[in-house]
């Protein structure tokens, strides 16, 4: 496994356990023991706000899983999950076999640090410690150029981190220039939560989130659509997330229990360097 820095500033201070992390909120809501008291409380007030969170939660981490499958059973033998967060198994490598190359990038000096020292990844995993904005800062790096085969398609995940971007400007630039690096063929990944299926509950959600200091952005179908690009959408289509797969665990269960949309697309062939 390879581990690589791409930030300068201090890996961990005070401030990284006294304030809610938006990861670790969403791992309070799947069980997850790697939270501090700020993350608890966040995730206790989101809780009574909108009961429904730490279902969407669930059904987000499931589609997560389905959809690493999805893609490797599509035939891609590589893979780059962006904003990955706190690791829940099943983890991206558990559904792969050993010799596929996978990448894992995040910020948080915590979830790099237990990815790269915590878990048997094997010698095709690199972690990378970088923001995901702007893209540059790491899909033009060495490490992320001997990692990824850019004359074969790549699967790229990224779920429930967009929502945390809240600057319109800077998320449409960025999926633009990771659209276009990615290679004809590949695929695109994303859940984003949104306020279409309730809106009242997501603006009160939202509202909570922020008088914990965390900043998330829904954002209505037709702008989480633009995320794709041009690329083909497979399945359903842009869809509640417990619904892409007919056959998952919450496909009969309401929209508004998602409270996002999820989507998988793959690059036309015959734009390898489109956006």
């Amino acid at each position: 496994m390879t581990y690589v820095e791409l930030l300068t500033e201090p890996r961990l201070d005070d401030a990284y356990y006294h304030s809610a992390n938006a990861s670790r909120v969403y791992g309070c809501f799947l069980g997850d023991s790697q939270n501090y008291p700020a993350d608890r409380e966040a995730a206790r007030a989101a809780l009574a706000v909108a009961p429904w969170v730490q279902q969407s939660a669930r059904i987000n981490r499931a589609f997560q899983v389905q959809s690493y499958t999805w893609a490797r059973d599509t035939g891609v033998r590589q893979f780059l999950d962006l904003g990955c967060g706190w690791p829940h198994h099943p983890v991206l490598y558990d559904v792969l076999d050993r010799k596929f190359p996978v990448v894992y990038v995040d910020h948080d000096p915590g979830v790099t640090a237990h990815l790269s020292t915590e878990l048997d990844q094997g010698d095709a995993t690199t972690v990378i410690r970088a923001d995901i904005m702007p893209t540059a800062s790491f899909l033009t790096s060495a490490p992320m150029r001997t990692a990824i085969d850019l004359d074969r398609p790549v699967a790229v995940f990224l779920g429930d981190v967009l929502p945390w971007w809240p600057d319109d400007t800077v998320v449409w630039q960025a999926m633009s220039e990771l659209r276009a690096w990615m290679p004809a063929g590949s695929i695109l990944a994303i859940t984003h939560l949104s306020a279409d299926f309730a809106p009242s509950t997501v603006a009160a959600l939202a509202s909570t989130y922020a008088e914990h200091g965390l900043a998330v952005r829904p954002r209505p179908c037709e702008e989480i659509a633009e995320l794709f690009g041009d690329f083909a959408h497979q399945g359903p289509g842009l869809c509640a997330t417990g619904r892409w797969h007919p056959e998952g665990p919450y496909a009969r269960r309401p929209a508004e229990h998602s409270a996002a949309f999820a989507g998988i697309a793959v690059k036309p062939t015959d734009k390898r360097r489109s956006a």
